[in-house]
């Protein structure tokens, strides 16, 4: 039985500066909205919020988030109205990217992205409805995102689109973080804080994958299925209703007309583990690969972030967690309530929020590029490194699928050896001797880069090859001007 609560209400409403996982961006304000921030002091815990707002104008599509960008709620505002709202919000503490212990939420923080409407007053009143645990990677996890806002520029982990769509039904609490396989969940103190926060009668779904495939001892039907089975049988033991998500589907293709399905047999996996322990199963992946071969590639881009093909935007994240919210009142597991549909639109440009420092040293791309043309520039690019700047520069990568290896790869440092295996699967080059340490020719490295180029966008947006040897400077240079 779950033990009474008494209820106790918190309405001390202050106005701050930023809040409910927004951070400050650029002065630059062009399509996007200035959020009105709130918070209401409170300790752990899970809380029904009572808002209200006040309109001055006219809003389409206005947008209340909860704490680390949770969206509660999404609807109109007419000029001259006051709309009062009520939504689950809960209060718990976190583990943020690099940080080794948790910190503490300071209470409910509150978000209203309508531009011309404010938050007029807010409280926050003890409940106990059950909860909805999610454990994931970054495809699930609270993303933030800049002030001013636009939904179309952010990052976004379906996760916390889930609270709009269980309504009062169920409060959602987000322990899914970037990076995380089914093995780091647990030794980075993720699983722990599940742990803290569940309750009897709770619901835990646990979404992973991504990064489980690039672990060789995490194959699908080997380490990353016996977690899943370990993680089921423990939440079962503490009273849960555990259930599995197959990983979302990435906006990956051979080229614009055939798809590549990297995460089918994680896909698979997970659906076989769920089978054999009995527990509901939605698969995320085979609805939203649906969606990709429907859409295009090209066309589903404005479901992800700008030059991304794993991470929603706002509407992909959106779009997702309608899907699993429906599944999960299909299945009985939990009430879901349906929601319009959100059209993708712009701006989808992060360049007005991400001015970057020139005074701190180059990072990413950016790093790599300069280490071309700064070191050896005038020397013919290698075969090796004609992989690593193409890999790099379409955002491929390898995963712990068996591939054989050319012979002459053997004593190459472990990154290289990453960059053949990487080049392989994503049909850059030809079985067949590497000759690691040759130059390249101009016609040559245009040729890997078009077959990677093909995967992400249109070949044919691509420069024609210049004769002779290529430098190291001269490729970089061409990466960056062709960069994704």
């Amino acid at each position: 039985m779950r033990k009474d609560v008494s209820l106790v209400i918190y309405d001390q409403m202050t106005e701050v500066k930023i809040g409910a996982g927004f951070s400050a961006g650029a002065a630059s304000a062009a399509g996007r909205t200035a959020p009105h921030f709130v918070r209401v002091p409170a300790p752990d815990g899970r809380y029904r919020v009572r808002v209200r707002i006040d309109a001055q104008q006219d809003v389409k599509d206005a947008l209340l988030f909860g704490n680390r960008r949770r969206l509660l709620w999404r609807g109109d505002l007419a000029a001259g109205s006051i709309t009062e709202i009520e939504a689950l919000c809960a209060v718990h503490p976190y583990l943020p990217d690099g940080v080794e212990e948790p910190v503490q939420s300071e209470g409910v923080e509150l978000a209203l992205a309508a531009a011309g409407a404010r938050i007029e007053a807010a409280q926050a009143e003890t409940t106990d409805v059950p909860a909805l645990l999610l454990m994931g990677d970054s495809t699930v996890t609270d993303q933030g995102a800049f002030a001013p806002y636009a939904p179309g520029a952010t990052y976004c982990g379906w996760g916390q689109m889930m609270q709009l769509y269980l309504g009062l039904h169920a409060v959602v609490i987000n322990f899914a973080r970037s990076g995380l396989t089914v093995e780091t969940c647990r030794e980075q103190g993720l699983y722990a804080l599940v742990n803290g926060q569940l309750r009897p009668g709770d619901l835990a779904l646990m979404q992973f994958g991504h990064n489980d495939q690039k672990r060789p001892h995490l194959q699908a039907d080997g380490g990353y299925a016996q977690a899943l089975r370990v993680f089921i049988d423990e939440l079962r033991a503490r009273g849960a209703t555990p259930g599995v998500v197959t990983p979302l589907a990435r906006n990956s293709w051979w080229n614009e007309r055939e798809y590549n399905d990297m995460l089918l047999p994680f896909a698979g996996a997970a659906a076989r583990v769920a089978s054999e322990k009995g527990v509901p199963l939605i698969d995320l992946h085979g609805y939203m690969k649906g969606v990709l071969l429907d859409t295009g590639r090209d066309a589903a881009k404005p479901l992800f972030h700008i030059g991304d093909y794993t991470h929603t935007n706002d509407f992909g994240a959106y779009l997702a967690a309608g899907y699993v919210a429906g599944q999960m009142a299909a299945q009985g597991i939990a009430p879901a309530q349906e929601q319009a549909a959100w059209t993708p639109h712009g701006p989808y440009d992060v360049a007005a929020n991400d001015q970057g420092d020139e005074s701190l040293p180059p990072t990413g791309l950016e790093a790599l590029y300069r280490g071309y043309e700064q070191n050896a520039p005038d020397r013919a690019l290698t075969r090796i490194e004609a992989l690593e700047l193409v890999c790099r520069t379409c955002g491929l990568f390898a995963s712990n699928a068996e591939t054989e290896l050319p012979q002459d790869a053997a004593g190459l440092p472990q990154g290289d050896i990453d960059n053949v295996r990487c080049a392989l699967q994503s049909r850059l080059m030809e079985q067949g001797p590497l000759l690691p340490h040759e130059p390249v020719s101009a016609e040559m490295f245009m040729r890997i880069l078009a077959r990677g180029y093909a995967m992400r966008r249109h070949a044919a947006e691509l420069p024609e090859a210049a004769p002779g040897m290529i430098t190291r400077a001269q490729a970089a240079a061409l990466c960056r001007s062709v960069q994704i």
